[in-house]
């Protein structure tokens, strides 16, 4: 880049200074543009630029050095190149500008004889460093098209900083060598002046592209999200279906074949297992339909004050009674109330919340504990008032996090019932604890593969507590054995 004159003639001032205010609105509206809108902010820039260096065609084009793996007969350490792309083009193709690059000194101007146009300037708008795509070793900045044409299905491109170059290239048609001189002269004259407003517009338009980009790449992930939940949806419902419907049809189809020779004993043994695989079939479209209920709204909470703990005793009684008859021996199961202090405690605050939906909640996390405790062990529930501080949103405390440390600003305590279902089982590994809360998710593990199950449970009790402006989460025993699953529910509406 030449040094800036000292002075501009005067007779030049008043069109350098418009151009100055045109180029600021043009930056501010740059700013605010959108993806779409970027290409006709490039256009307004260089005919502005058209119109101050009176010139009749122009382009503005966009370059990244890149540094290239030299060959191994090579000494040199790195090859530098450059590949440029239009940002904006009047009156000259793309081709037609890239061609004219070919004897592109290192700095400055340059003024050259053409056929087509007899003379022409090109002039470096350094930009500084951005952030460009590693991989596209073909194109380091994406056009629009390049952007909304990456594949859904391709790795998210790796993003690293490297030095932009705005290059702006003007032709004049003239009548010979002495009018080209003038022109050429008048570029040399006022380029200098407007050369930081042009590129604080170039980097408006460049960081709009670069936050497309981003938003193209996020929705690229989620969309690749979307279809592996899909296919694991898929999968998932599929082989819980199979399995009950493989059973009722290979029951029925006995009885139908074999009626006579089944003995009244063997008929209902069918029978009963016929039944039992109905009864897992209803489940599994009851928790598909109740999720769906669940995620659009649909469910209406019955409140009504609770006893937490008549609750709990109740659940533990039918689970036990189950485990009796499948599993005689292998669980043990107890209730424990306590007092915020831990020490013992005789009952606990009533809650308002739905009795139905909360038993569900207690059904799932106990069945998820017997599910996830393949030796057996004491499963235990624990029930006991906490207090609970947490930052409030809309008067309500928030449900997604719990007991966050450092948080000192708009913080409330409410008054809220805990409940601990813990189990001495496999435990849950790190980087699952934050999602085995999410739909369909399982943790796959040697020991899990076996345990049937959509992997809905955990969500539809994660929702139903949200419902009850609760929390819940899980984390692993500080001895590692086994796992404790927290669900708080707020005892009243009012902070105290």
């Amino acid at each position: 880049m030449v040094e800036q004159p000292v002075r501009l003639e005067e007779s030049l001032a008043p069109e350098v200074a418009a151009t100055l205010i045109d180029l600021a609105q043009l930056a501010h509206h740059a700013g605010s543009a959108t993806f779409d809108g970027v290409g006709a902010v490039a256009h307004e820039l260089l005919a502005r630029l058209l119109v101050l260096c009176a010139a009749q065609r122009g382009a503005i084009l966009l370059g990244v050095d890149e540094y290239d793996a030299p060959e191994p007969s090579s000494s040199l350490s790195s090859l530098r190149s450059k590949t440029f792309r239009a940002l904006a083009l009047h009156g000259v193709g793309e081709a037609e500008a890239q061609a004219l690059l070919t004897a592109f000194p290192s700095t400055g101007f340059n003024d050259q004889p053409d056929p087509d146009m007899t003379c022409w300037i090109t002039y470096r708008l350094p930009i500084g460093e951005f952030m460009v795509e590693s991989e596209q070793s073909s194109q380091d900045v994406l056009s629009p098209q390049e952007v909304d044409a990456l594949p859904i299905d391709g790795a998210s491109p790796r993003l690293v900083r490297q030095p932009v170059q705005a290059l702006l290239v003007l032709g004049w048609t003239t009548e010979n060598d002495h009018a080209c001189a003038l022109v050429v002269e008048r570029g040399h004259r006022v380029l200098p002046f407007v050369v930081d407003a042009v590129s604080s517009v170039i980097v408006s338009i460049l960081l709009v592209e670069r936050i497309h980009a981003l938003e193209v790449a996020s929705m690229r992930d989620a969309l690749r999200e979307m279809e592996l939940l899909k296919a694991e949806l898929l999968g998932t419902v599929s082989h819980e279906l199979r399995s009950p419907l493989a059973s009722i049809k290979g029951y029925a189809a006995t009885l139908l074949r074999h009626e006579r020779r089944i003995s009244r004993e063997e008929r209902h043994q069918f029978l009963l297992a016929i039944n039992e695989a109905s009864d897992r079939l209803e489940v599994i479209i009851e928790r598909l339909l109740e999720m769906s209920q669940l995620e659009t709204g649909e469910v209406t909470l019955q409140r009504s004050p609770l006893n937490l703990a008549r609750l709990a005793t109740e659940a533990l009684a039918a689970l036990e009674e189950r485990m009796a008859a499948h599993l005689p021996g292998r669980f043990t199961f107890a209730l424990s109330l306590e007092h915020a202090d831990g020490t013992p405690a005789t009952s606990i605050p009533l809650v308002l919340a739905d009795q139905r939906r909360l038993r569900e909640v207690l059904d799932n996390l106990l069945e998820n504990a017997v599910k996830y405790s393949p030796a057996g062990g004491v499963i235990k529930v624990i029930l006991r008032p906490v207090t609970h501080r947490q930052t409030t949103q809309g008067g309500l405390p928030s449900v997604d996090q719990h007991d966050a440390p450092g948080q000192h600003s708009t913080q409330m305590p409410w008054r809220m019932v805990e409940i601990l279902v813990c189990d001495m089982g496999m435990g849950i590994p790190d980087e699952h604890l934050e999602r085995i809360f999410d739909r369909f998710h399982r943790v796959d593990t040697r020991l899990t593969r076996e345990v049937n199950g959509l992997g809905l449970g955990l969500a539809i009790c994660k929702r139903i507590v949200e419902l009850h402006n609760g929390f819940i989460w899980a984390e692993n025993t500080s001895n590692g054995n086994g796992s404790v699953f927290h669900v708080r529910l707020p005892i009243d509406q009012i902070p105290i």
